[in-house]
């Protein structure tokens, strides 16, 4: 978007759009101008790196890159290579971090309120699914990456609908082509950003939602943006390779040529919160609306309030103000660089040992012809004799420094034991278990980070299940309002391996029922899905008063580290025997809690069949007795109409 056409002008543009769309364009390019200059300019915060270059050299390291490229023939014997520390330290991490899929949890603000701990449950699972059925889940194993090695990685929530065309044999045997909706390129998506792709106007300002502008850039092949451009009147304009450039001297467009993106098209997406505004630029070329004021930011939360849809994460603060973030690459990169030297060195001298070169005084002839294995040399000079060159050395302080420098790292980072190596048999168990506590509280101060971000990023997710997914939908043939279910397979309720079903149900609307009538349509839900042989749980929700919630997205603590089986079986053993015998506690929950934590989906299969509930819920289906039976059953269903859906006026 921005070039300099006073050297690469090549003709005016064919696109020239109105005054205002100009005038537009004129504001973007100088934002541009100014997100550019924050990722090029050196910074001190950085080690008088820029944002790019920072984030190139710590790909390099990350990438475990070495120079073979050697001019001068007298080097090339030495040894060139890298332990790779660096990459294998953060891989570590990775792994830790990833242990598990951090799926943001909603939490009831206020758990006294029944309402609010029911529709917080169910936007739980709502997000699961999400998760689930998208590619959340590669995406924050990538993102998660790059927090590790990168200045900042990037993480979007987008919900898109994107139409492809197919061809179709109709029964006259020709083909037709029709349009149906692309499942790869809609829905809910999770794109991963680089450094290089965001733009921001502050660099000290650390909450992206403050940001006045951001600008999100990348190259796409010009298909992809065909199918969701293609019925724009500037789409003829976008042509693979060429940039639409606007000169402020005479107000016209220039076409530029992009020799680095010859087969792609630049999209990019000028976004401005306090103004409302987002615009999407394709090489340049403005692909809003007519009106330029009517340009809405497409994400908004449940208030209808626009939000930017991305969040930065990165490896840990730098200090209370600077955007960017110090990589964990970063933060090992000087120590690497030191082993990978002492290294290099302590190789070299080790081929020089091997190898010795020697001083021959005496000798007319002494060469590599005449030196290898068991050979046996005769001078005929009595005077001649051999010397190494070099000075004899300790043969371990190389290595000694090499250790030293593998402590600092570990004690930056992971050490060998939290990698899955065993320690050394010369350690002590009380050096080992403290190294191994200085890594966890590593290990949890970049799990608070993520942690952080991924809270924000819940948020996103919130405002789209909101907007987008539990919204009623028209059906195409009757024209009647409908709701998407969700369904969740392997969900573990009450100690059952069942699928969990949300219904969204429009005649929960207004309606207003008591607590005996709630129970009763409650066993109705169970007999639907044969209680107790149940596989599945079903929930039914107001959608109104589901929208209209207020949800807080936090992250549980355990879910940053990795679960420990045998802890978990422990603790579940020592839980059922302490408890078994309390009048207070259900036994069944409990006794499956137990089986599960040693075998996991299984329990359903161990435990005997209940005695009279089977009964006691026919009775009810029969109409016998005017009231629900107030039966351990009751207090234990699965099924459940959300309360307050039912008694929430609209």
């Amino acid at each position: 978007m921005i070039q300099d056409i006073y050297k690469k002008r090549t003709n005016v543009s064919s696109y020239q759009p109105s005054k205002e769309v100009a005038e537009l364009t004129y504001i973007v390019k100088k934002d541009w101008s100014a997100g550019n200059e924050i990722l090029h300019k050196p910074w001190d915060e950085l080690n008088g790196y820029s944002v790019i270059d920072r984030m190139n050299k710590d790909q390099r390291t990350f990438n475990s890159f070495v120079d073979e490229t050697v001019e001068d023939p007298d080097e090339a014997w030495k040894f060139r290579g890298t332990r790779s520390l660096a990459r294998n330290k953060t891989m570590a991490m990775h792994a830790h971090l990833t242990a598990n899929f951090i799926v943001p949890t909603i939490f009831a603000q206020n758990e006294k309120q029944e309402e609010d701990r029911d529709m917080s449950e169910v936007m739980r699972d709502v997000l699961e699914w999400m998760s689930i059925n998208s590619n959340y889940r590669s995406s924050f194993i990538v993102g998660t990456m790059g927090m590790l090695v990168n200045p900042v990685t990037y993480l979007g929530a987008d919900y898109c609908e994107v139409f492809q065309k197919i061809k179709e044999k109709g029964e006259d045997g020709k083909l037709t082509t029709k349009e149906i909706l692309d499942e790869v390129l809609s829905g809910f998506q999770v794109p991963v950003y680089s450094a290089d792709q965001v733009l921001i106007t502050n660099a000290f300002e650390q909450n992206i939602q403050k940001q006045r502008v951001i600008i999100q850039r990348r190259f796409v092949e010009y298909t992809d943006l065909e199918a969701k451009w293609g019925e724009h009147p500037n789409w003829q304009y976008v042509t693979p390779g060429i940039q639409s450039v606007y000169s402020e001297d005479d107000g016209l467009f220039y076409d530029v040529k992009d020799e680095a993106h010859e087969l792609l098209v630049e999209e990019a997406k000028w976004k401005c919160r306090r103004d409302d505004s987002e615009v999407v630029f394709l090489n340049g070329i403005y692909m809003g609306e007519e009106n330029i004021d009517n340009n809405p930011i497409k994400h908004r939360d449940n208030r209808n309030a626009p939000k930017y849809n991305l969040i930065p994460f990165g490896y840990e603060r730098i200090n209370e103000h600077f955007f960017f973030f110090k990589s964990l690459i970063n933060r090992v990169g000087w120590d690497n660089d030191l082993l990978d030297s002492m290294y290099e060195i302590t190789m070299n001298r080790e081929i020089l040992d091997v190898l010795t070169p020697v001083v021959v005084s005496g000798a007319e002839k002494f060469d590599s012809q005449v030196v290898f294995p068991n050979s046996v040399v005769a001078f005929e000079n009595p005077d001649a004799k051999v010397t190494p060159l070099l000075p004899a050395r300790n043969p371990m302080a190389g290595y000694n420094a090499m250790s030293k420098i593998e402590e600092s790292i570990d004690k930056e980072s992971i050490n060998d034991t939290q990698s899955g190596q065993l320690p050394q048999a010369s350690q002590k168990a009380f050096t080992v278990a403290k190294a191994d506590n200085a890594a966890k509280i590593i290990l949890k101060g970049a799990g608070r980070n993520l942690g952080i971000s991924i809270i924000q990023y819940g948020d996103l997710m919130t405002d789209i299940a909101l907007q987008h997914l539990t919204t009623a939908q028209i059906d195409e043939i009757t024209g009647a309002e409908k709701y998407r279910p969700f369904i969740l397979q392997d969900q573990m309720v009450n100690g059952k391996k069942v699928s969990k079903k949300i219904l969204f149900d429009a005649s929960l609307v207004g309606k207003e029922m008591t607590d005996e009538e709630k129970k009763y349509a409650s066993l109705k839900l169970l007999s639907k899905v044969g209680y107790p042989n149940n596989k599945e749980s079903v929930y039914l929700v107001n959608p109104h008063l589901f929208s209209k919630m207020k949800y807080m997205c936090r992250i549980e603590p355990d879910a940053l580290l990795e679960k420990n089986t045998q802890f978990e079986q422990a603790m579940a053993t020592n839980i059922y025997t302490l408890l078994r015998a309390d009048p207070m506690i259900k036994p069944e929950p409990l006794i499956r809690k137990l089986l599960n934590s040693f075998y996991r989906g299984e329990a359903d299969d161990m435990i005997a069949e209940g005695g009279g509930q089977e009964g006691v819920l026919q009775q009810v289906m029969n109409g016998q007795g005017a009231q629900p039976p107030q039966s351990p059953m009751g207090a234990q269903v699965n099924q459940k109409i959300t309360a307050q859906g039912l008694n929430q006026v609209a």
